[in-house]
């Protein structure tokens, strides 16, 4: 018998022994989003909250700020799950708070949702194969833009569905922004310089936003991001994206500028209908585009 605090490791025969050329990797799987982390020494797995980046994040508001810890060793990586509200699932069992297992390669844990319709598990997946870790990753790129490398928009939906409730979100901006002109850079200096030009804007709104997953390629020339700022600021705070857009293209030698439209999530009937929000903000980018471009403009 032993208590709370006695580790206690699960071992279990694995037909595969880790990969002597590959560091242990854990994929990250919420809805139609998966992350990649590689690990090494002590890693918290856990939800990002009040400034605070665990090393293995997860976003789903079914995990808990420090939800368990990594330990990586070598190629040997065990993990220790920790006394929270929704617990974690390994071989379809809860493990027991504070108690220890021995990772294989293909192990998973799984952190329970709820009962809503659109509430969704999150699945860890642990790798140490090359095999293993290159399909996952074929996995990874399929959910996402292929060519800027952001969240395509069916993930992006998946993840706002997922993360709505969090406090983080509590006051919301969506906008849609649409690159002017870019049929010219096409048709004058090639479709080379177009694709060169939308992941000039892919990666300047990765950047601008915390989590990557806030921003999509919507499609075409548009690009969907939700960012967590107050109303009066929230124009203040697309300008500083559409400047940076502007210099950065500049000095490359192919200006570009961007009209913007966005709306305040938390007037929509439904947060959840990102399509029909979307559509409120492609109004007021409408408006932006008719007013001679370069615009930003708020749906009211």
């Amino acid at each position: 018998m032993t208590d709370s605090n006695t580790d206690i490791i699960l071992e279990r025969k694995s037909d595969k022994v880790p990969d002597g050329n590959c560091r242990p990797t854990i994929f990250v799987c919420e809805g139609h989003s998966i992350a990649e982390y590689r690990l090494s020494g002590i890693q918290n797995l856990g939800r990002p909250a009040d400034g605070i980046m665990p090393e293995v994040p997860a976003y789903s508001r079914f995990v808990s700020r420090n939800h368990g810890i990594f330990e990586t060793e070598g190629r040997s990586t065990t993990f220790t799950a920790i006394n929270t509200t929704n617990g974690i699932l390994y071989k379809g069992e809860y493990l027991k708070p504070w108690s220890k297992i021995q990772l294989r390669d293909g192990d998973e844990l799984t952190v329970p949702a709820g009962e809503e319709e659109t509430d969704r598990s999150v699945l860890l997946v642990y790798a140490s194969s090359e095999e293993r870790i290159q399909f996952w990753r074929r996995l990874q790129q399929a959910s996402r833009d292929k060519l800027t490398g952001l969240s395509d928009r069916e993930s992006f939906i998946t993840w706002w569905k997922q993360n709505h409730k969090n406090r983080d979100y509590a006051q919301t901006m969506l906008f849609i922004l649409d690159m002017d002109d870019f049929k010219q850079i096409n048709d004058r200096e090639g479709h080379n310089a177009g694709d060169a030009a939308l992941k000039m804007v892919a990666d300047i709104l990765r950047r601008a936003v915390r989590y990557e997953n806030q921003v999509c390629r919507w499609g075409g020339d548009e690009f969907v991001g939700i960012i967590p700022v107050e109303p009066s600021k929230a124009k203040e705070r697309l300008a500083e994206i559409a400047q940076k857009i502007w210099d950065d293209s500049t000095d490359s030698g192919y200006p570009l500028s961007v009209s913007i439209g966005y709306v305040d999530m938390h007037k929509a009937k439904d947060i959840l209908d990102i399509q029909g929000i979307v559509g409120m903000a492609d109004q007021a980018l409408y408006t932006a585009k008719s007013s001679g471009k370069s615009r930003i403009e708020e749906h009211r």
